[in-house]
């Protein structure tokens, strides 16, 4: 899917040095937002929310990985991660609540 707009080759080193230059750029606009709020940053923010989104997709492709299966496997991890943070909040608010 993602391969088919490539004009010139590219091979996955270089698919990947862009995505750190996108993910750079998210961060920068992040903390621009933080700072600034919305001003003049949203249009660059979307832009490299965008950029990162299809350079990921092409090195999924480009590695031989399944996106699919990969955002399958990313969600069960991130919603454990989630689960893992909230027994942690629940029980500093009880040492907390123990505290007092």
């Amino acid at each position: 899917m993602y391969k088919e707009f490539l004009l010139v080759p590219q091979e996955p080193e270089l698919t990947a040095r862009v995505l750190t230059y996108e993910i750079g750029d998210i961060h920068k606009c992040m903390i621009y937002l933080e700072r600034f709020g919305k001003t003049g940053y949203h249009g660059e923010l979307s832009r490299a929310l965008a950029d990162s989104h299809l350079m990921l997709g092409l090195l999924t492709e480009q590695l031989g990985f399944n996106i699919e299966e990969l955002v399958s496997v990313g969600l069960i991890n991130f919603k454990e991660r989630q689960e893992q943070l909230l027994v942690e909040q629940l029980k500093n608010k009880v040492v907390k609540r123990n505290d007092d």
